[in-house]
């Protein structure tokens, strides 16, 4: 099979390379899929430069795929040959960047009729993580209101489609160029995060001007007291990349909860119930999907061999939405 590799240990993005590899054999668990499309996501190019230990070479990037199941392996019950899949896969085993993966069946989800492959597999990494943000951590609700950083990416994007739909008010952060379509996702209000004056604007649009009941940050400032000043007494501070750094917070000053938000981590726990969340999460963003109720952002689809590429387009912050990848024509 074609796939896009890492070819060894000390390779780094610029060393990312298709390559032809020997279709995988689906082990107990696994389904084997042959794919349809993945999505190439921000996290893939930084495993391009952060190699994991339990990695073997040439090692196959990528973690979001859709497609069709092509083998089911030992112990698998429910799952059949020609049902079609996504699946956020496991980053400690080879990625999805191929013409066959292989994928944990207990955290795959169907495909409604009608969805297409590549809108599915733009949504894993980013619409789970948004999911998980908002509903599994922060348990968001009607009339709540969060604020939502960099609210034109794939996280920021899909949290506020989510919020939006959950009856909160959304606040969204991104640069002016981006309001328009930011608006359409279902924001209240759109600010330019590089306003001197954010934060007594964020906190004009809350109740009281006590602040928000949930910032979702997916970048790290650092000093969280950055952070949760835009937040009310007892609110939530959601973080995607690393927790920002509490040290230099006062006691009795917050009494927020600060949540980390990393999707890989359930696989390298070993912890089952989030793996099998995955597909939960997966089953209603599929059929929010199937009723035209999820907008996947994708903003270009290109080929296998084109992630290379595209790895280094998202490193140097050059992509807006999402980049996906066809790997084989729609069944």
């Amino acid at each position: 099979m074609k796939a896009i590799v890492l070819p060894g240990p000390g390779a780094r993005l610029d060393d990312v390379v298709p390559a032809d590899l020997p279709v995988p054999e689906p082990g107990p668990g696994q389904l084997r899929l042959r794919v349809i499309a993945v999505s190439v996501n921000p996290v893939d190019w930084k495993l391009a430069i952060d190699h994991k230990p339990e990695w073997t070479y040439p090692h196959v990037l990528g973690l979001d795929a859709a497609g069709i199941i092509d083998a089911v392996g030992p112990d698998v019950e429910g799952w059949a040959v020609g049902e079609p899949v996504v699946v956020h896969n496991n980053l400690w085993k080879p990625g999805v960047f191929a013409e066959y993966c292989l994928a944990p069946a207990h955290a795959t989800s169907r495909l409604p009729a009608g969805v297409r492959f590549t809108d599915a597999a733009a949504v894993p990494c980013a619409g789970y993580t948004a999911y998980q943000a908002l509903f599994r951590k922060a348990r968001l609700g009607a009339g709540q209101t969060v604020l939502v950083q960099g609210a034109n990416g794939g996280v920021g994007g899909f949290a506020t489609q989510l919020a939006h739909q959950a009856g909160a008010k959304v606040i969204a952060l991104t640069r002016p160029e981006h309001f328009d379509a930011v608006r359409t996702f279902g924001a209240d209000v759109v600010l330019d995060y590089r306003d001197p004056n954010l934060l007594q604007k964020v906190r004009g649009e809350t109740e009281g001007g006590y602040g928000v009941d949930v910032m979702l940050e997916v970048v790290n400032p650092g000093d969280a007291r950055k952070s949760l000043a835009f937040v009310h007494y007892n609110g939530h501070l959601v973080s995607v990349d690393p927790l920002p750094v509490m040290t230099d917070v006062p006691s009795y000053t917050y009494a927020a909860s600060v949540h980390e938000v990393g999707l890989g981590g359930a696989y390298f726990a070993g912890h089952v119930p989030t793996q099998r969340d995955f597909a939960r999460m997966g089953d209603d963003l599929m059929a929010r999907l199937a009723a035209g109720r999820l907008d996947p952002m994708v903003e270009e689809i290109v080929t296998l061999g084109d992630i290379p590429d595209a790895l280094r387009r998202l490193k140097r912050r050059e992509v807006t939405g999402k980049i996906v990848a066809r790997i084989a024509p729609d069944p």
